[in-house]
């Protein structure tokens, strides 16, 4: 009796080594719970291509009025006194004439933010980018009083060759525009009671500038050099511009 429990003991358990991996391989063969999955990995929504926002859409180079501060850098310009150079009064009248073409609603850049070195042939080049509607020169000098407006002056026009301008006489096709703006300036300085006379010279870089293109200079009281430093003073030179630019915009097919 002994024996024979024995041989069953045994018997059993050959049995069971010889079926487990049989049990372990069907199980591994049935497909996992389909809730368990769902749950594990919940389902991602479909990658969708990338698609532009209204605002990049919309989002277009608008033309703007360049706003060139002479000198810069090493290069002081006119020096008044110890502390005044014409560099550092073009940068804040710059400035303040960006502030009053924006409240205007029109677009406005300042060619050097800070008290920088630009070549006049860089400041061309600058200005001759397709975006650039209009092109304003700031300089401060002596001798003279008031305000001194500049409309460019081509000592000769020589023919385009081909697509390419001539670099002396790139301001060709924009001279009546540039001397009606001008003479727009001018005006707008005479109604603030403000000293004006209206010029045509062969400056630089202006002949070089394909849109149209001026250049406005202050020069200082005689008595008082610091004058050119006054917010008064800045504040009406820059809103005489401005005006004179908003002016020749409606008169304009586009606008700056």
């Amino acid at each position: 009796m002994t024996w024979d429990k024995r041989t069953v003991y045994w018997t059993a358990a050959a049995l069971v080594w010889c079926v487990l991996p049989l049990l372990r391989a069907a199980v591994q063969e049935q497909p996992p719970d389909t809730a368990q999955q769902t749950e594990a990995t919940p389902q991602q929504p479909a990658l969708q291509p990338d698609q532009p926002d209204k605002a990049t859409q919309k989002r277009v180079i608008e033309p703007i009025v360049l706003i060139d501060p002479s000198h810069g850098g090493d290069d002081k310009g006119a020096v008044f006194s110890s502390k005044l150079a014409e560099k550092d009064v073009t940068l804040s009248l710059g400035r303040e004439l960006r502030k009053q073409l924006e409240e205007r609603g029109i677009p406005a850049k300042m060619l050097r933010e800070a008290d920088v070195s630009l070549s006049l042939d860089r400041r061309a080049e600058v200005a001759n980018e397709p975006h650039t509607a209009l092109y304003v020169s700031l300089h401060a000098g002596r001798p003279g009083k008031g305000v001194r407006v500049y409309a460019p002056l081509l000592s000769s026009s020589q023919p385009a060759d081909g697509r390419f301008l001539p670099w002396e006489s790139a301001q060709t096709a924009s001279l009546e525009r540039s001397r009606k703006l001008a003479i727009a300036v001018t005006r707008e300085l005479k109604k603030k009671n403000m000293q004006a006379a209206l010029l045509a010279a062969p400056l630089r870089p202006l002949n070089s500038i394909v849109p149209p293109a001026i250049a406005v200079e202050l020069a200082p009281d005689p008595d008082n050099v610091h004058s050119l430093e006054s917010e008064k003073v800045q504040n009406a030179v820059a809103s005489a511009i401005a005006s004179a630019v908003a002016q020749t915009r409606a008169m304009a097919s586009g606008h700056p």
